[in-house]
């Protein structure tokens, strides 16, 4: 086989600094600021690397405290909170000088075995009878305000493909719910942890302007300022991220200029890998 090909590895390179804090460099790039996913993955990269092998996040909570530069590098400091027999707590500010920017607490647990119930995979067409997001969005490059060209003009390396029709301007009303097929594309390699962060980056995503179809409003609406507050991440069996995973997600009030994302993420063959839940910021400017 091929060895595993990552066009992520840079941002989990970390550099040990004094009094145990991890650094990664600038990450650059045209971004007017770095997109909150990123940062995410990032503080829970560093987590991870503070629990024993095999103990594996089940689930993290994050706020973004203010938005990060693309011309300064992050500084995560961990705090190991607990390590029992079978669970660890963590929490992790990310940093860029004296401004924080994020800050994350995770758990993790050890594999047990138990019960399962869960939730129906719905029925929607497989990933390859869709069209590639790539696609929808190039065309429609001519209509967007330049903080959006500037963020889709590139290889975010996800191939998403969604579900629904996928309006850019001018949508129509229509319920808060929607699907997305992705996968990341590189080919990772099979530890546990990559996959998790790399889940976690693409989680950020799409989920929160699920809220706005009810409103006809378009994500790429000139006067529409929008920015992820918080997210929270479960994670609940195995997956690979570089494997195709359904991300179903709806929103259940959208209103104070504020939204609420959930979503639901399985696995190709029907099981329920993970869930999601993230309010944001729609203000809208006149």
């Amino acid at each position: 086989m091929d060895a595993p090909l990552d066009r992520f590895a840079d941002l989990f390179r970390f550099e040990e600094r004094d009094a145990g804090v991890l650094r990664v460099p600038a990450s650059g790039g045209p971004l007017f600021r770095l997109f909150g996913g990123q940062v995410l993955a990032q503080a829970l990269a560093a987590a991870q690397r503070t629990v024993r092998e095999g103990r594996s996040a089940h689930s993290c909570h994050a706020y973004f405290v203010r938005a990060g530069r693309t011309d300064a590098p992050i500084d995560f400091r961990v705090t190991r909170d607990t390590d029992g027999r079978s669970f660890s707590a963590r929490r992790v500010e990310a940093r860029q000088g004296d401004d924080l920017i994020l800050t994350l607490s995770a758990s993790f647990h050890d594999p047990e075995e138990g019960p399962v119930q869960q939730a129906a995979m719905p029925d929607v067409p497989g990933p390859l009878d869709l069209p590639a997001q790539d696609e929808t969005i190039a065309a429609a490059l001519p209509d967007m305000p330049p903080h959006r060209v500037v963020f889709w003009d590139r290889d975010i390396g996800i191939d998403f493909r969604a579900v629904e029709p996928f309006h850019t301007v001018s949508p129509p009303k229509a319920p808060p719910r929607r699907s997305f097929w992705f996968r990341i594309r590189d080919r990772l390699g099979d530890a546990p942890d990559e996959h998790q962060r790399m889940l976690a980056y693409a989680s950020d995503l799409y989920i929160m302007h699920t809220g706005l179809l009810p409103l006809g409003i378009s994500w790429s609406d000139h006067g529409l300022q929008d920015v992820s507050l918080d997210h929270a991440l479960w994670f609940h069996q195995p997956f690979r991220a570089d494997e195709w995973l359904l991300y179903t997600m709806d929103s259940p009030f959208a209103g104070g200029a504020r939204t609420l994302g959930r979503g639901t993420i399985f696995a190709q063959d029907g099981r329920v890998v993970a869930s999601v839940a993230q309010e944001g910021l729609i203000r809208l400017k006149a």
